[in-house]
């Protein structure tokens, strides 16, 4: 790929897709219409542009560019749609007036915006946090790297990568102008006081779209037949920057920044783990708040969470998140060590987080077809690792296990705990249970193909040990009206 000279489309549909995929009632009509264009663009290809991001890197990414190359790619939307093109990684040699180097995007009706330099920097003209919209539904990149002294060399700058993706028209900017995560925009013609509702995709959606009126109570509140509207929806289970499933993958792997945005680290009695529910709630397991060993008992307790990252150093320096109130299943038992019953809580944070490509929601799970004997589902965290405390996000691929087969190797095991209807259990007899201390509150996420989406089936609950064998997860499914009562305020 590297020899190549063109922009090369990485992020295909086989990265949203599970290779087990799980049931659902037929394929939706569009995916048939949005085909998946893998060839190396050359001067005047061009690339469809989607509803789900898609990549786009320029040539041998992240291995330094050659020189002695230019290359141009459209992007073209359907009809009724704009381009949203940002910037996720920005590296080109900065030069006076990006006269070398450069990334030039250009949209009918518009000046061309050229960027050079490194993301961050001072030095040249870097693209930044800006989002590009196109007035139409056509957008044109070109990257240039002239020719140095000996054609072909190679440089010391690794180039970019974008994300690029179809949004409606009605959300749609000039292009370089940056949107924030809801932010009110005013058509000619509007009185002040109405506006129409822009959210800042593809981490938020506008569900549905409508006015928003400004009212005395407060911030902008959204009615329509004298019912409030909401405005600016987090969108769940859709990472950035998706897992490259490896249907071969054993035990534990380093997760990559954006991979399992949802992911929460906390600090409790100790460490465990957790995952973001819309934009300020976390699920985790509530015996990593009230936990069985009774030496805690009595013990005051600080609940930290850390969101964000997949280093905990990181976490620790962008800060905890305050929690206001925590919520544990009325079905919890404590002082019942070997019944993990009702093993679930919520924290709800002081304050909603800013959604971006690192920090995304993850979705609950709707359908009894995830949880087949069979389906392949990730879990992760910050637990134990070959004996050791790690410091950075691992997490494996498991499948889900047959009952009859962990009822009867608890029994083999000579267990006493309980097995309830209400928990499911992952892994293989004959391999290392890859799960272990410090991972419980995690979740085991499934990818919905009927959704197209990734959803938390369950919760990292109990083991027996961190040898070979199965762990026990506690069946989210079965919480979920629970779930959906305590955050919308009812219990």
């Amino acid at each position: 790929m590297s020899s190549s000279r063109c922009l090369v489309s990485e992020w295909g549909n086989a990265h949203w897709r599970s290779p087990h995929p799980t049931s659902c009632p037929g394929k939706m009509w569009w995916l048939l219409l949005w085909g998946v264009l893998q060839s190396c663009p050359t001067q005047g290809s061009v690339l469809l542009a989607k509803q789900l991001p898609e990549q786009l890197t320029s040539p041998g990414y992240p291995e330094p560019y050659l020189k002695g190359q230019e290359s141009s790619t459209d992007i073209e939307a359907p009809e009724g749609f704009a381009v949203r093109l940002v910037f996720q990684d920005f590296d080109l040699e900065p030069s006076q007036d990006c006269e070398q180097d450069s990334v030039t995007i250009t949209a009918s009706g518009m000046d061309p915006s050229r960027f050079c330099g490194q993301q961050g920097s001072p030095l040249g003209s870097p693209p930044g946090q800006r989002e590009f919209v196109s007035p139409g539904n056509r957008l044109r990149l070109t990257f240039r790297a002239p020719a140095s002294s000996q054609d072909g060399t190679t440089g010391l700058h690794k180039g970019f990568l974008a994300l690029y993706q179809a949004v409606g028209v009605t959300h749609s900017r000039p292009i370089g102008q940056a949107r924030g995560a809801s932010e009110a925009t005013s058509a000619p013609g509007d009185h002040p006081s109405r506006i129409q509702n822009a959210c800042r995709e593809p981490y938020y959606q506008a569900v549905p779209t409508g006015t928003l009126t400004c009212t005395p109570q407060g911030p902008w509140k959204g009615t329509q037949d004298g019912e409030e509207l909401p405005h600016c929806v987090p969108v769940c289970g859709r990472p950035v920057t998706p897992i490259a499933q490896n249907q071969e993958a054993l035990g534990s792997s380093r997760a990559k920044l954006g991979n399992f945005p949802w992911q929460a680290f906390t600090n409790i009695y100790g460490r465990g783990g957790g995952a973001l529910l819309g934009d300020r709630w976390i699920l985790t397991a509530a015996h990593t708040i009230y936990p069985k060993d009774g030496i805690f008992l009595g013990r005051n307790r600080s609940v930290d969470v850390f969101l964000g990252h997949t280093s905990i150093d990181e976490m620790l320096r962008l800060g905890s998140h305050p929690v206001r109130r925590v919520v544990v299943h009325p079905d919890y038992r404590q002082h019942e060590s070997h019944n993990f019953d009702g093993d679930i809580a919520l924290l709800e944070l002081q304050r909603a987080v800013p959604l971006g490509p690192s920090l995304l929601p993850v979705c609950l799970p709707e359908r009894q077809t995830l949880y087949r004997s069979g389906v392949w589902g990730y879990v992760s965290g910050f637990g134990v690792d070959r004996g050791w405390l790690t410091t950075e996000l691992k997490y494996s691929r498991l499948p889900v296990a047959p009952r009859a087969a962990c009822q009867a190797w608890l029994l083999e095991k000579q267990r006493s705990e309980v097995f309830s209807a209400n928990m499911f259990c992952a892994g293989d007899k004959m391999r290392q249970q890859s799960v272990c201390q410090g991972d419980s509150g995690g979740v085991y996420v499934v990818w919905d193909e009927c959704a197209h989406h990734w959803v938390a089936t369950g919760i990292v609950s109990w083991g027996v040990g961190c040898g070979k064998g199965y762990g026990f997860y506690t069946k989210v499914l079965n919480y979920l009206d629970w779930i959906k009562g305590v955050m919308d305020g009812k219990d």
